[in-house]
């Protein structure tokens, strides 16, 4: 019986929503006009809960006939509003919402709400963008379609993406060189914008998101040169320069000197690029003075964070920008650098292993580059656990976004079914669209979150 009232219930619904739709299309006579002297009255909503682009018929009256009226909030997140006809109006989930999800329907100077909560759905949809053939004997050159583009070497490094969303990755070709490339979905183009000489150091490609520059540093501590990529200039270099710094003591020496600095984070407080090199040295250098600053001893002296280990991910607090996280792939940690406080505690993680839950219980492996969404939470790519984690800012709770834990794979679909082989990169569109270098697949992946 429940499943016939369900059913009855979707079929209703259907109907009604494409009785609306052609009400949309051109004025139907018969719905009522709304009255500003009356007020709006919320009754009820169906159905009660659904992902982005469910279709929610709102019912009540004084709604009017006249859609682009009305307004229909999710919580903050407007709605679309399809159709309008006096007594019901049709719009569609928002993306993201929330939690305990409100209606709200706003009307000239008037507004009311919905009793109960919309039960979003967040639904996770993992794609390739290029890549994905692990057997693959050769990597690309020039511009190719997205669908052509494999790769012989693993997508290794950190990755970034543009405003325009054009992704930059680097990779090995194992030949004394590096490949720079610019991915494009909606181009549906690959190009090869730089090929790098390598000795004894790796190119690194770094997001200024202030003013939305993808840079060019190396890793090794003694190779300062650095650029940004003009994409209206076929990606010509500009602002070239090299960092020149004050106190050049921010090496352990070895093999960790020429593979120091594996990523950077602009600050938007003083518009400097602060990046930690191997070894626990904190620095920070000015891309348009050149001038650099070793801040280690200001900050607690040598082991920021730890004596050891690399920093893939690096992330300004979205609220204070005196707040950077940072990881410790070797500690399995992420840090919290407080500039105000001159402090740099755990953040979370520290054994190696995976638990998903509060930030002072949940385990990480082997952690890399990590990014922000608009709502200031934090990804990471939790490499050695082979999936992508979010941390909830607000909430302060851990949770696996896409991929199967300890799971190593390729495999495209939601989260709950998607495998990476050893995520390296991770970046964020101003969607809040992450982008994936999947190492071991030797892929681009894309993770949608609606």
């Amino acid at each position: 019986m429940k499943s016939f009232k369900k059913t009855t219930a979707w079929m209703v619904t259907a109907v009604f929503a494409v009785l609306l739709f052609a009400a949309c299309e051109k004025p139907v006579e018969g719905y009522p006009d709304y009255d500003a002297s009356k007020p709006i009255v919320c009754e009820s909503f169906y159905p009660t809960g659904g992902p982005i682009a469910t279709k929610v018929i709102l019912t009540g009256s004084n709604f009017g006939n006249n859609a682009d009226a009305v307004s229909v909030f999710f919580n903050q997140k407007q709605a679309p509003v399809i159709g309008a006809s006096g007594d019901h109006l049709l719009v569609l989930a928002p993306k993201l919402p929330g939690e305990n999800v409100v209606i709200k329907v706003k009307i000239g100077d008037q507004e009311a709400t919905f009793d109960g909560y919309f039960d979003y759905k967040i639904q996770t949809n993992v794609t390739t963008i290029c890549g994905g053939d692990a057997n693959a004997t050769s990597n690309p050159t020039g511009t190719i379609s997205l669908s052509e583009a494999q790769f012989a070497s693993e997508m290794n490094q950190c990755i970034s993406v543009d405003s325009r969303k054009n992704i930059y990755f680097e990779i090995d070709t194992h030949d004394s060189e590096f490949y720079r490339y610019c991915a494009n979905e909606e181009a549906d183009q690959l190009k090869l914008i730089d090929e790098l000489g390598i000795f004894l150091t790796v190119p690194v490609n770094v997001y200024d998101d202030v003013h939305d520059r993808v840079y060019h540093i190396q890793a090794n501590i003694g190779n300062n040169e650095y650029w940004y990529y003009d994409p209206d200039n076929d990606w010509v270099a500009m602002n070239k320069g090299e960092i020149s710094w004050d106190n050049t003591e921010f090496s352990p020496g070895g093999m960790a000197s020429w593979a120091a600095r594996r990523t950077a984070a602009m600050c938007p407080a003083d518009g400097k690029f602060y990046t930690r090199s191997y070894g626990g040295y904190l620095i920070r250098f000015d891309p348009e003075t050149a001038l650099g600053e070793n801040l280690t001893q200001v900050y607690g002296g040598v082991g920021i964070g730890s004596t050891s280990g690399s920093t893939w991910g690096m992330v300004f607090d979205a609220n204070d920008p005196n707040i950077l996280y940072f990881t410790v792939d070797e500690m399995n940690r992420i840090y919290k650098l407080d500039f105000t406080a001159l402090t740099c505690t755990t953040f979370c993680g520290g054994t190696a292993g995976y638990f998903d839950g509060p930030i002072n219980q949940a385990q990480f492996s082997n952690p890399h580059q990590m990014c922000r969404d608009s709502e200031g939470n934090l990804y990471v790519a939790d490499t050695g656990n082979h999936c992508i984690r979010k941390i909830n800012m607000k909430t302060g709770y851990v949770s696996t976004v896409a991929g199967l834990p300890q799971q190593a794979g390729y495999v495209n679909g939601t989260g709950e079914v998607a495998k990476f082989n050893s995520p390296c990169g991770l970046a964020i569109d101003n969607e809040d669209v992450l982008y994936v270098g999947d190492s071991n697949n030797h892929a681009i992946r894309r993770v949608a979150v609606e």
